[in-house]
């Protein structure tokens, strides 16, 4: 490993922060994310295979007789660790978060990690997070999906259900073991998840040796009117993505083509048309969060570690039960800038 270090930090792959080391992309089989830190390593998690038929797609990839099948949460990815006695998160990309920490040490995860002390914990949080929709519901929860043993290999569903059961963690929700040859019940179940505006499902072996994940149209469609009014600061591949997953799935269960292209064309245009009003008006593309925190150093974290293309205003801030609320808004700089100029005359050559 350690030659892999040397190597990556003179290829780029690997980065000093502070007091870790992280893979910033895949490197020799080591997935982007990775993290070396106190002579320990966390694994960075690996890309799940998606499948666009749900057939197809299981008796291709899903190499058991049963299947255990989870709701796929769409959050903030975190991996949960215990360093030295302290509990400390990092996002998917591998960087210590200070905000996912300072959450993650008011869930009472001390249980766990003093049995368990080389694993790590993988889940999507929700809520008032820098990265999710805020809400006023709750403050933050944690789903938990997987459980990494500290060796890049990830605990069977039945154990880890268990384990999260008797440390009263969070899981992902359950939706039960299903034989991978009965195709038309699994279909009938991504059906009403569908209906109820659900995001997909994971279908992980029972040994878990094999998964894949399946996002439901609704969800697609759900993604592209949510993101479509800051168009230039997604990658273009979301929404290909999204396009063509969604196409898949409406052909695959005969779902109604009109009702979703009519989804789909609002999903864009309203978006879309709601930011060039916008910038007709002078006003900047951007959306409003919301923290909670302890500790104020953790705002100044935040900002340090959002995307350079996107520049953060606080809307208000204050003091509640010991801790501090701040409101602010993320502008979408490209967005901004690009819709801007069209709105204002500029043409492109194309």
């Amino acid at each position: 490993m350690q030659r892999i270090i040397l190597d990556g930090l003179a290829n780029g792959k690997v980065e000093k922060q502070k007091g870790y080391l992280r893979f910033t992309g895949p490197f020799r089989g080591i997935e982007r994310g990775t993290v070396i830190i106190e002579n320990k390593i966390i694994w960075g998690f690996p890309h799940i295979r998606r499948i666009f038929t749900l057939g197809n797609g299981i008796s291709r990839n899903i190499k058991a007789d049963e299947a255990y099948i989870e709701e796929k949460i769409d959050g903030f990815n975190v991996r949960i660790a215990n360093i030295r006695g302290k509990i400390v998160a990092f996002s998917r990309g591998g960087f210590l978060d200070a905000f996912a920490t300072e959450k993650a040490r008011e869930m009472k995860l001390e249980k766990f990690f003093k049995t368990h002390k080389n694993h790590i914990l993988c889940g999507e949080m929700l809520g008032n997070t820098p990265h999710t929709e805020p809400t006023n519901k709750f403050d933050v929860k944690l789903f938990v999906f997987d459980i990494d043993q500290g060796d890049g290999k990830y605990l069977p569903p039945k154990e880890k259900y268990d384990i999260l059961a008797k440390y009263k963690i969070p899981s992902v929700p359950k939706l039960g073991k299903y034989s991978t040859k009965n195709i038309p019940k699994i279909k009938s179940l991504v059906k009403k998840l569908n209906r109820g505006k659900k995001e997909g499902i994971v279908i992980k072996a029972t040994d878990r040796k094999s998964l894949v994940k399946y996002v439901t149209p609704i969800a697609d469609i759900d993604d592209i009117s949510k993101c479509s009014d800051r168009f230039f600061d997604m990658p273009i591949g979301f929404f290909y993505q999204r396009i063509l997953r969604s196409s898949f799935s409406i052909e695959d269960f005969g779902y109604d083509k009109d009702k979703y292209a009519l989804a789909l064309g609002k999903a864009f245009y309203s978006g879309l048309s709601k930011s060039i009003k916008k910038t007709r008006k002078k006003n900047k593309i951007d959306g409003e969060f919301e923290v909670l925190i302890k500790d104020k150093k953790t705002w100044a974290e935040i900002k340090k570690h959002m995307s350079k293309e996107v520049r953060l205003e606080k809307i208000w801030e204050r003091k509640e039960k010991g801790k501090t609320r701040i409101r602010f808004r993320k502008i979408y700089l490209k967005t901004t800038k690009k819709l801007a100029a069209y709105a204002a005359g500029s043409g492109i050559v194309d």
